[in-house]
């Protein structure tokens, strides 16, 4: 038996190759359409038996019936699609159920799920479908030939040319003037219960898988293939297992630690003295700098827009002085400068900022624990490590964890943006009631 699942991934592909095949078709088999004639439902679209349109037609509602003549090629979209006029050109028609009853003197376009050729039904030339289903009633006729992909095709009525479809379900019992060829998959197990794709499409009658044709019917040859398709697999059951995002989660977090803790004391070991001003910043005003690293996120998009908006400018210009004598340099160096400072801006939030609270955090609490001097490196290694460990125990608990990294990376940004403003003012000191490094370090 068919896998629900498969079932309906497969007309889902079969669906999406029809509107596929429609528009490959409506592109090189028409010529381009003119202007046409629009008619569009509201839910409803119809034209009325006795009109005529002397031009294309394209029609589109929840349902939609076309009983007037079109001289031209007929476009119709919708749930329910009914053509029981007559078209002199082509039809191109997609719908949950598309229902020919009349006339057509073109080529036939079909994309939907239920797709039937009624009694009368007269197509001059091919017809192209992609659908769950194809039926051909007793009385209809198909004037050249038939291509295309189902679940099922079923032929009572008359095809005066070749029949060439991939299928699950083939039915012959009416006059084919051609060949017949034909690939049909076969589960392995020989059942099919799915009887309905959903439900809330047309309950059609579901023939079985396999081929019956009536070789007496069909004037040329019948090359049917049948592909045997496993249907015996067994989907494994999702089970949600706590423990695995447990191991996931710490897994990341042990990561991140190890990460963080080996930058950070290779920060200590060539740049101390930075490390320790941005630490006494953030202890000193921790609520400020909060506030400045919200306004820097909030400017940072367009900042770097108008940054490179500059560096273009600058390009352009020195470019037209030197008659491009200077171009290929002048987009290398603008290039690697904003390069630069976007990846030094990724490695301040994500490296920077996290290692500065976290030492701060971290000798805070070896204070007081024990009332070390922080003359040795080894000293503030151990802040250091304190700090992460804390951070990474955090970032575990769900949702709080992004509030706290949110919270830490903001700050750490508005201190070393402080530092940078500063160190521009040429005025490096701390602001009042901070310590100087040196007092840090002690």
């Amino acid at each position: 038996m068919f896998p629900k699942q498969s079932t309906q991934n497969s007309i889902g592909r079969v669906l999406l190759a029809a509107f596929a095949l429609t528009l490959i078709l409506a592109v090189t088999i028409t010529p381009a359409a003119h202007a046409g004639e629009y008619i569009e439902g509201d839910p409803d679209a119809t034209l009325p038996e006795g009109e005529v349109v002397d031009d294309d037609l394209f029609i589109a509602g929840q349902d939609v019936l076309v009983a007037g003549v079109v001289e031209g090629d007929l476009f119709a979209a919708g749930q329910d699609v009914v053509i029981s006029g007559e078209v002199y050109g082509n039809v191109y028609a997609a719908g949950e159920t598309v229902t020919i009853s009349g006339f057509v003197d073109g080529a036939v376009m079909l994309g939907g799920y239920s797709l039937v050729l009624e009694d009368g039904a007269e197509i001059a030339r091919n017809v192209y479908f992609g659908a769950f289903s194809l039926e051909a009633e007793p009385e209809s006729q198909i004037g050249r030939s038939v291509y295309g992909g189902a679940y099922q095709l079923i032929l009572n009525g008359e095809v005066v040319r070749d029949v060439t479809a991939g299928l699950a379900a083939l039915e012959i019992s009416g006059p084919v003037g051609g060949d017949v060829r034909a690939e049909v998959g076969e589960p392995t197990n020989g059942e099919f219960v799915i009887r309905y794709w959903s439900v809330d499409m047309p309950q059609i009658d579901v023939i079985d898988t396999g081929y019956r044709v009536d070789e007496d019917m069909v004037a040329g040859e019948v090359d049917v293939t049948v592909n045997q398709i496993d249907t015996d697999i067994e989907i494994p059951e999702f089970r949600f297992d706590p423990g695995y995002f447990l191991m996931q989660s710490f897994r990341r977090r042990t990561g991140e630690f190890l990460g963080l803790l080996l930058v950070g004391a290779l920060a200590l070991w060539l740049m101390k003295d930075l490390l320790l001003k941005a630490v006494a910043e953030v202890r000193s005003n921790a609520a400020v700098d909060g506030l400045w690293g919200l306004l820097i996120y909030f400017l940072l998009v367009p900042f770097f827009f108008t940054l490179f908006i500059v560096l273009g400018m600058i390009v352009v210009f020195f470019s037209l002085l030197t008659l491009g004598g200077l171009t290929g340099e002048l987009i290398s160096v603008s290039s690697l400068l904003f390069l630069a400072l976007t990846t030094a801006f990724g490695l301040l939030t994500s490296l920077g900022a996290k290692i500065v609270v976290a030492y701060l955090v971290g000798r805070w609490l070896v204070d007081l624990v024990s009332k070390v001097s922080f003359e040795e490196y080894w000293q503030h290694f151990v802040a250091l490590a304190t700090g992460l460990f804390l951070y990474e125990l955090l970032r575990v608990i769900p949702f709080f964890g992004w509030f706290v990294q949110a919270i830490v990376v903001l700050i750490g940004v508005g201190a070393f943006f402080v530092l940078i403003k500063n160190v521009l003012r040429r005025n490096p000191a701390l602001p009042e009631g901070g310590a100087a490094p040196a007092e840090i370090a002690e």
